[in-house]
């Protein structure tokens, strides 16, 4: 089945947009967290998931994120601190502040609830008790989840059961460097939008939404220690363990992840071959799932003849500069 929480980086980096608009127990949005520790003097071993990519006028760094962390994850692998200095652009999947626009919280809300009815009339009697049974236990409201699409209540409990075990939103990479944006000089744009990712969903099946919700519930139960297993091993920039576990998520559901991946791949390599041909040193922050195996970034760049280059953590790149 589909995984709904750390298995999916279309859902994680929906997660970090959609999660200030998802009540907590009590209906009461939590606060923002402290900004992470950013003690470059420990954990600088690790090699984290960050490319050098290079063969038109202007290289530019390509990073992988992980959209809710821990503050026990912080500081972040030297590369992306590198990255970060080196480059005068961001690029990230959405816009700084795309979700605070005008009317964004009313179209969301229209994308992500139900046209007719309530969620127990679109889903299975056995997935309905099985969360309301989850909620129960997270003290989470269920008035929250009764007008929610299938596919929105099965992020809601991913998002919910994460931040329960420490990870979240807060503490991503994207609100870490989006943080650091003020005063710092450097300019931001990203390659999507939160409402284009919204209508992604709307083109998967009432019955595979349905299997979503399922999984994240099935998984809020081992969550924990798959987190911290990915979250490893996207530190130590293990490739592998995170496309195994992409392909497994998606065993089942190919035409999801040609939506959620490939086609999104696809779609953003243009832009990104165009960085190559312009002037400004860029850090290119997407999903890591975006960053493993085939038809990722990396091979799709890698088929059109440019140089990846994962950044190891005993190197000192030299800065990013144009071609001669």
């Amino acid at each position: 089945m589909i995984a709904v929480n750390f298995k999916s980086p279309a859902l994680q980096s929906l997660a970090a947009a959609l999660a200030l608009f998802l009540p907590g127990p009590g209906c009461s949005p939590a606060p923002p967290g402290p900004a992470p520790a950013t003690d470059s003097t420990t954990k600088q071993d690790a090699q984290g998931m960050v490319w050098r990519v290079s063969g038109g006028k202007t290289p530019f760094f390509l990073a992988g994120s992980f959209h809710l962390l821990r503050t026990s994850d912080y500081p972040l692998p030297a590369s992306y601190e590198t990255a970060w200095r080196e480059s005068s652009h961001l690029v990230l999947e959405i816009p700084p502040g795309d979700a605070q626009q005008p009317g964004i919280a009313a179209s969301i809300q229209n994308l992500t609830r139900l046209k007719s009815g309530t969620l127990p009339e679109h889903i299975g009697p056995a997935t309905w008790q099985d969360l309301t049974e989850w909620a129960k236990e997270t003290s989470y409201p269920m008035a929250a989840l009764e007008k929610q699409t299938p596919w929105m209540a099965g992020l809601t409990v991913a998002v919910a059961t994460s931040a329960q075990l420490g990870f979240k939103t807060e503490y991503g990479i994207e609100r870490h460097f989006t943080t650091r944006l003020a005063g710092s000089g450097k300019t931001a744009d990203g390659l999507e939008t939160t409402l284009g990712q919204l209508q992604l969903f709307q083109q998967i099946s009432p019955q595979q939404q349905e299997a979503m919700l399922r999984q994240a519930l099935t998984e809020a139960q081992t969550m924990a220690g798959k987190a911290t297993t990915l979250a490893n091993a996207w530190r130590h920039g293990d490739t592998s363990t995170l496309h195994a576990t992409m392909a497994g998520s998606f065993h089942d559901f190919p035409e999801i992840k040609k939506l959620l991946l490939d086609d999104r791949n696809a779609a953003w390599l243009p832009r990104l071959e165009a960085l190559l041909q312009g002037d400004q040193p860029t850090m290119v922050l997407v999903g890591a799932g975006h960053l493993c195996g085939p038809g990722s970034l990396i091979d799709l760049l890698q088929a059109k003849g440019y140089r990846c280059v994962p950044m190891k953590p005993e190197a000192v790149p030299a800065p990013l500069k144009k071609a001669a």
